[in-house]
C-alpha cells in the first residue's frame, strides 16, 4: 500500500465504509474526509471509532458540520504530504468529488500516491463496464491525477453472497481487460468470509460501522 490513497466511488458503492476498515486493517496513520458530496455515510461519523484505534480523522473545521454538503476542508488535509505517515482520503463520488485533488497535485508524487475507484455494480451508474470506463474517465479529468487500481465492492450489505461478489469481478474484469487496471481489493462482509472461495485483489473483511443494524 502507498503512503497516499485516494478512494473514490459513486453515492451508494460503499466507498466510506471500505475506507474505514481499510484504515484499521492497514494500521493508517490518518483517514481525510473530503467528502462534501454526500451528507450521508462519511467517515467523519466515525471519528471516536476511529481514534480507538489510534488512527487520525481530518474533516470539516466548521463546528456542527457532521450533517452537512457545505465545502468546507481543514487545512490539515495538506499536513500527510508534508510527513511520513501513511493516510487514507475519502472522496466525494464521481468526477464532483475527485475534483478536490487539484488542491494537492503540486505536492503528489506519483510514486508515492494510488487514486482507486470503488466499484459496487449493484448501483445503476456502475453496472456496466462501460459505464465504470467512463466514470474512471470523468474522475480523472477531474482530478487530474490518474486512477491506478480498482476496488470490487459489489455487495448487498448483509445479504451478499459469494455469488453476488462474482458477478461484480467479472463485469470490473472487463474493465480491467480494457484499460489494463488492476483489482487491489476485493471487501467482502465479514460474516460470510468463510462461505467465500478466490476472489481477486487483497480481500478486506468489512464491518458495518456506517450501517445501524435496521439498515
Amino acid at each position: 500500500m502507498k503512503k497516499i490513497t485516494f478512494i473514490t466511488g459513486h453515492y451508494g458503492s460503499g466507498k466510506s465504509e471500505f475506507t474505514v476498515n481499510l484504515a484499521i486493517q492497514k494500521k493508517i496513520s490518518t483517514v481525510v474526509d473530503l467528502d462534501i458530496v454526500n451528507p450521508y455515510f462519511r467517515s467523519r461519523e466515525l471519528e471516536k471509532i476511529l481514534t480507538e484505534y489510534q488512527i487520525k480523522l481530518i474533516s470539516s473545521t466548521e463546528k456542527n458540520a457532521l450533517g452537512s454538503d457545505l465545502p468546507f476542508i481543514s487545512p490539515e488535509a495538506f499536513a500527510p504530504f508534508h510527513s511520513n505517515e501513511t493516510a487514507i482520503y475519502d472522496l466525494g463520488g464521481d468526477g464532483v468529488g475527485a475534483k478536490l485533488i487539484r488542491q494537492f497535485l503540486d505536492l503528489i508524487e506519483p510514486e508515492n500516491v494510488d487514486l482507486l475507484l470503488c466499484i459496487n455494480v449493484y448501483r445503476e451508474q456502475t453496472s456496466k463496464h462501460e459505464k465504470i470506463i467512463k466514470m474512471i474517465k470523468e474522475i480523472e479529468a477531474s482530478s487530474g491525477l490518474k486512477v491506478t487500481g480498482l476496488i470490487n465492492n459489489s455487495n448487498f450489505l448483509r445479504d451478499t453472497t459469494y455469488d453476488d461478489l462474482l458477478v461484480g469481478e467479472k463485469i470490473i474484469q472487463e474493465v480491467v481487460n480494457i484499460t489494463g487496471l488492476p483489482i487491489l481489493y476485493t471487501g467482502v462482509y465479514e460474516d460470510i468470509l468463510h462461505k467465500c472461495s478466490t476472489l481477486q485483489g487483497e480481500v478486506i473483511p468489512l464491518k458495518l460501522f456506517l450501517r445501524k443494524k435496521w439498515l
